[in-house]
């Protein structure tokens, strides 16, 4: 049979064909996402009805070349939420994981954030769906027909099975907050402290379930975080296999079977009665682009005003200081295997939380132990891209020993690691470990499809559905 995969980005909407006869991804639709609408300053909006648009022409395309497909499964971007009304219908724009109104203050003394913390008794970061609700209900901003609350993969899943009433499972239903992860369900006594009402909130039923059929018979799965899409659609061996993905921001997780509390890891729900650490930095590749934005207003000041990304002109920097490093046969660090060069040392030390932490979002970055010798583009741009994994490391220094011991394979994923060949290095050299990256780039729409094909049977396990389908390349 095919499966049909959905992965609903904040900038982009794709899906993919899993065939499981040939093993193969025979297919692939990518389509820009401009569903942007304008919002208050601390807002980031999207026109949910637009992006179910887009979804449907890139499902009818593929359905138009693949006639034999089985069941279709949504990845979504987390945390988000939008308000339907009884018939299920769109009453508001969707709040994205973006939306940064937790952190504004609600009494002159108190952020929202920490309003909700003290009713609920859980700490809920700023852009999460149910923080997002307790601001518009202070703020007396929820739609007057709004009968139910849910993510924005959950409402695409609703309307390709045709059914009105939003079903989510563990995975987005956490990534709103206020989830209880070993009872897998809402905490509504807490939700009720903080004036949210219960009847608003989603079904939850188990991940991979099937709730519904396309107008054509196709089944409609669950829809999946995409957190834990990018992890079942980038790893071959979940038990002993850290992924590391850098795009926009940076992502560490690791899936273990029990329910454990790690310092500076989130722990989040994961198909199959499993458990995913994450931890997250909210610069990643963010940061890098700032360093590029950097570069770009430095030709304007020189009166060369320019829109064209200086990404080009700064790998070919990286590479030539490559070169010269071989040609010099300067010192190189150890373990960096495949690296396509000798890495470039600085001396600057950079700390790229330009964005603040999810634990802080006051926090903010620095650059230190500059010299006249180092204080050059090429060693910012080095430095920015150490940061990136030295900051990502450092969580995986506080994993305890057993789990540290038990990871074998590192995976990278994420478009900041696919195109930038340099960073893949570093994150290479700093973890002490090759670094394998998927062949495949839309990891988040292959884990869909592989959840659509485990929820109608066609795969016993994921294991058995990663085998399967992904294959590993290193850094070219």
């Amino acid at each position: 049979m095919k499966l049909i995969g959905l992965d609903i980005g904040t900038t982009s909407l794709c899906g993919v064909v899993v065939d499981t006869q040939t093993s193969a991804i025979v297919d692939q639709k990518t389509r820009s996402n401009d569903a942007s609408v304008a919002g208050e300053g601390h807002a980031y909006l999207q026109d949910a009805s637009r992006i179910f648009s887009i979804v449907q022409d890139i499902v009818q395309e593929l359905l138009g070349r693949h006639r034999d497909v089985a069941a279709v499964c949504v990845s979504g971007q987390m945390h988000g939420v939008l308000y339907l009304d009884k018939d299920g219908r769109p009453v508001s724009p969707l709040f994205t994981w973006l939306d940064g109104r937790g952190n504004l203050h609600c009494d002159g003394k108190r952020t929202y954030r920490d309003a909700f913390a003290g009713l609920t008794g859980y700490e809920v970061p700023t852009g999460y769906g149910l923080l997002t609700h307790f601001v518009n209900v202070q703020k007396g901003e929820v739609p007057s027909d709004a009968a139910a609350l849910c993510t924005i993969a959950d409402y695409v899943t609703a309307k390709l099975a045709n059914i009105a009433h939003p079903v989510t499972e563990p995975t987005l239903a956490a990534s709103l907050g206020v989830f209880d992860l070993v009872k897998s369900r809402f905490d509504e006594e807490a939700l009720l402290r903080a004036g949210i009402r219960p009847m608003m909130l989603p079904t939850v039923v188990p991940s991979c379930t099937v709730v519904g059929h396309m107008d054509d018979g196709v089944q409609v799965v669950t829809g999946v975080g995409d957190n834990q899409a990018s992890h079942i659609g980038s790893v071959q061996s979940l038990a002993d296999t850290l992924l590391v993905n850098v795009g926009t921001g940076a992502q560490l997780s690791l899936m273990v079977h029990e329910h454990v509390s790690v310092p500076g890891f989130e722990t989040r729900p994961f198909p199959g009665n499993r458990y995913l650490l994450v931890s997250a930095t909210l610069g990643g590749g963010k940061s890098y682009a700032l360093v590029e934005s950097f570069f770009r207003q430095v030709l304007e000041l020189c009166g060369v005003a320019t829109q064209e990304p200086q990404y080009g002109a700064m790998d070919h920097l990286l590479a030539k200081a490559s070169q010269e490093n071989l040609r010099n046969d300067s010192r190189q660090r150890s373990g960096s295997g495949a690296a396509p060069g000798a890495l470039v040392h600085t001396t600057l030390t950079v700390s790229p939380q330009f964005y603040g932490t999810r634990e802080d979002p006051s926090s903010r970055g620095a650059i230190t132990n500059i010299s006249e010798d180092n204080f050059t583009p090429l060693d910012l741009m080095v430095g920015v891209l150490d940061g990136i994994a030295i900051e990502l490391h450092q969580y995986v220094k506080a994993l305890p020993g057993t789990l540290q011991m038990n990871i074998k394979h590192l995976v990278g994923a994420g478009n900041a690691i696919r195109k930038n060949v340099y960073l893949a290095s570093i994150v290479q050299d700093i973890f002490g470990r090759s670094l394998l990256v998927p062949r495949h780039r839309e990891e988040a729409a292959v884990g869909a499809a592989l959840c659509a094909g485990v929820g109608v049977g066609a795969y016993e396990s994921f294991n058995e559905a990663a085998a399967d389908v992904i294959d590993y390349a290193l850094p070219s």
